[in-house]
């Protein structure tokens, strides 16, 4: 799905014009009735995947809803076509606000961005205004374009949220993490100090990005392994996607 649909230049390009939400469908109790009204499969209930395009109300549907955009369109040329369609339908008439694209906590960061193949930037700091002011700076790297949509963001406000993360710092700063294989833990790869320049965090996020490059996934022997090694992520509510369970059973 993401390589044929997601990746498509031509919906890259107009995604920049289109507000991207990345839904947490079974990490978040609070969202998961707002996805079941847009999307049930045919069990009746929510599954793993959502896929809508929505109007600024966040109600009115621009296309079918389904598991992914093949369910609205025959083809990523296709897709490309309607968002420019709906984008003069909705033109822009304000400057908006880019802020960090933040990932709830630690735990899901880390395997978020193991699923992307990206490196994940942790904020860390007890102090609200120190992390405001790096959310800030990171926010000028994220929107970037040699950088957008390339790194995961979240923010860790005590030790204790960073336990999974080998060669941690007690230090506030930016953490640029290499995520596990299977998005259980990380590797500390750079800590970005409070006084670091642009130019010194961007080499950090380069760094990072070069590491992750040499750790692509072929995902039947992914799976495959992480049934070995009888790795097995626990959501925080119950999973309702049929395939999703008979998956879950074999592991167990």
């Amino acid at each position: 799905m993401d390589r044929s649909y997601l990746s498509h230049a031509g919906v890259v390009a107009a995604s920049r014009e289109f507000v991207c939400i990345r839904p947490l469908t079974y990490e978040s109790a609070v969202e998961a009735p707002y996805l079941e009204s847009l999307f049930r499969g045919r069990s009746g209930n929510l599954e793993n995947t959502v896929f809508a395009m929505l109007s600024p109300d966040a109600k009115t549907r621009l296309c079918r809803t389904g598991r992914s955009p093949g369910f609205a369109f025959q083809s990523p040329d296709q897709m490309a076509a309607a968002m420019k369609q709906i984008l003069k339908q909705f033109p822009s008439s304000k400057p908006v606000a880019r802020p960090l694209p933040l990932l709830p906590n630690v735990r899901l960061g880390l395997n978020v961005s193991s699923c992307d193949n990206t490196p994940l930037a942790i904020i860390y700091s007890p102090d609200q205004a120190v992390r405001t002011r790096l959310e800030q700076q990171l926010a000028r790297l994220a929107w970037d374009k040699n950088h957008i949509g390339q790194v995961q963001f979240c923010v860790a406000t005590r030790a204790e949220e960073l336990k999974n993360i080998a060669g941690k710092t007690q230090k506030p700063g930016i953490l640029i993490v290499q995520p596990g294989t299977y998005g259980n833990n990380g590797q500390l790869i750079s800590a970005v100090d409070l006084d670091t320049t642009p130019t010194e965090l961007g080499d950090a996020v380069d760094f990072a990005l070069l590491i992750a490059e040499f750790q692509q996934k072929t995902m039947r022997q992914h799976i495959v392994r992480g049934q070995q090694l009888g790795v097995n992520w626990k959501t925080a509510i119950p999973v309702t996607d049929p395939g999703g369970s008979r998956k879950r059973r074999r592991n167990n």
